[in-house]
């Protein structure tokens, strides 16, 4: 099989297939496949990285975590590029290599024919943004695509009681966008969406250290950081913890490491959490009273920045909403897009237009 080419359909191959399922959360730094398997998933994330050839984006060498570690260290006739940027797609080519890609790792050993996929993506891309994914999606070899809100996918991952009238709230912070999300009666009542997200928290530490060390590190260092000490400025106490990285210095050009404590991470977080709350502001003011009790006992933060200690009790002291910290943050919305693949009804098509509001 070409494994950047679509698969040979048979109408037995079709039929066979038509129960192979999968649920894709296309993220800008991340791809993540659930596969439905009896009363669990199969899991699989892949880095959302192409690597192609400098002088023919649309030619694909490497996709996934082989790609990553091209990022800043391939030779000048290659590229590492991500296909997305901000939740949005920027190569249609280098997001369908992606997508194929993605859709083999689901299908696994067994090489089953992938029949239906739902893919999340942010809960504000444009019609034509939807379309190009649904358009990526059929390429890709499936014959049914359905694209829903991120954070829909994420309630329904979640568990959370979205046919219910009284509401829940999805805040759903990802690497390159953020939706803050309101459910009742099976579809989205209202959404916001901020596009910032752990990517930018990445950059700003990479700014911090050159400002504060004169010394410059790589977005992989960065992330490291992030993930080892990251926390978020908050009334709480909460311990400051440290880590090392290794950067180059500015005026000698020599590897140099430097110490990362979590308030320089507190620190570059800062902005992205500021709008979060702003955005979040935004809602509870849009929001009617009979939402807000439902809201109030059934808030739910996904996504890998959401592991930012003192994340919960920022947004509680800003905007007096309690909110639990999903269990699996990373997954949970391909979970989501992974069960209305298997069961379309879990969307009924009046629910599924709410959806895509």
């Amino acid at each position: 099989m070409n494994l950047f080419g679509k698969k040979e359909e048979t109408e037995e191959v079709r039929k066979e297939g038509i129960t192979n399922t999968l649920g894709i959360d296309l993220g800008t730094l991340n791809t993540v496949v659930a596969k439905p398997s009896g009363d669990k998933f199969d899991l699989y994330k892949i880095p959302s990285v192409v690597a192609v050839k400098k002088e023919d984006p649309s030619y694909v060498l490497a996709v996934g975590e082989d790609a990553k570690l091209m990022l800043g260290r391939t030779p000048e006739d290659i590229i590492a590029v991500r296909p997305l940027r901000k939740g949005v797609i920027e190569s249609v080519a280098q997001a369908e290599a992606l997508l194929i890609y993605a859709m083999d790792k689901g299908a696994g050993d067994s090489m089953d024919h992938i029949d239906r996929i739902v893919i999340g993506i942010p809960g504000d891309a444009s019609e034509v943004e939807k379309n190009a994914v649904e358009e990526i999606g059929r390429k890709a070899g499936a014959s049914y695509v359905l694209v829903i809100s991120e954070g829909l996918a994420a309630a329904i991952g979640a568990g959370l009681p979205i046919a219910e009238a009284s509401g829940t709230m999805v805040i759903d912070i990802g690497a390159g966008s953020s939706d803050i999300v309101v459910i009742s009666l099976g579809g989205i009542t209202d959404i916001e969406t901020v596009r910032l997200g752990g990517d930018n928290i990445d950059d700003n530490i990479v700014e911090k250290v050159k400002e504060l060390y004169n010394v410059q590190i790589g977005i992989h260092e960065a992330e490291k950081a992030k993930i080892e000490v990251g926390m978020v400025h908050s009334g709480s106490d909460i311990e400051t913890i440290k880590t090392t990285a290794i950067g180059k210095d500015m005026e000698t050009n020599k590897p140099k490491e430097v110490e990362l404590d979590s308030a320089l991470v507190a620190e570059a977080a800062e902005p992205v959490v500021v709008e979060l709350i702003e955005a979040l502001k935004v809602i509870l003011e849009r929001m009617s009273p009979e939402l807000i009790s439902g809201v109030y006992k059934e808030t739910v933060v996904v996504g890998g920045t959401s592991q930012l200690r003192g994340l919960k009790e920022r947004i509680y002291e800003e905007v007096g909403v309690p909110v639990e910290i999903s269990d699996d943050p990373m997954t949970v919305v391909a979970k989501g897009a992974a069960i209305v693949a298997a069961e379309p009804r879990a969307l009924e098509p009046e629910v599924r237009l709410k959806a895509m509001k």
